[in-house]
């Protein structure tokens, strides 16, 4: 008295191949992969036209995407060693405040406000964490603090990331971030 939930199935399998790029996962002979990683998990679920074109930014251990829709709220897909965790945990979080003070930063711009940078804002993070703790059994929410034994808290990697990254993709990319500053 079992049942497999084929949409379950191919929901996780689409996840995983956005993780993994270039993987072929074949399930009741319909193909998932992926060239992308993020880039194509944003340009499939944004369901409004992005503001600017999707921004992608990768290295080891964390990728992460990110857009701004004409729209309010925020939408983040989150991920920690390919497990989906939809109710976020210390990596999205970690990641929107990063965001939101890189963001200030580079405008310099102290009365702006996180709320007006975040709204509309879709994004995808995704990182590898040695040894997660997660919430709960389901492992839906990150409760690590540290990105391993040995390693930065997961605040810093993700903070020092998204610095870097965003700031130099804005100072090269100054269309986008023309684009940003009116959505904001």
């Amino acid at each position: 008295n079992y049942h497999i939930s084929s949409d379950f199935i191919e929901t996780m399998m689409r996840n995983y191949a956005y993780l993994n790029t270039g993987l072929t996962l074949v399930y009741h002979g319909k193909k998932k992969k992926k060239k992308n990683g993020l880039l194509d998990l944003l340009t499939e679920a944004t369901t409004s036209e992005p503001l600017y074109p999707i921004v992608h930014l990768k290295d080891e251990d964390i990728e992460i995407a990110f857009t701004h829709i004409d729209q309010y709220g925020e939408e983040y897909y989150s991920f920690v060693n390919g497990q989906h965790t939809i109710q976020g945990g210390t990596h999205q979080s970690a990641f929107r405040e990063a965001f939101g003070k890189t963001i200030k930063e580079y405008y310099n711009k102290n009365g702006m406000e996180l709320s007006d940078i975040r709204s509309g804002l879709v994004a995808a993070v995704a990182v590898s964490v040695q040894d997660p703790v997660f919430e709960s059994q389901t492992k839906v929410k990150l409760g690590s603090k540290d990105m391993g034994p040995e390693g930065p808290t997961i605040a810093k990697f993700v903070g020092d990331f998204v610095k870097k990254e965003v700031d130099n993709y804005l100072h090269k990319n100054l269309e986008v971030a023309d684009v940003m500053l009116k959505k904001i």
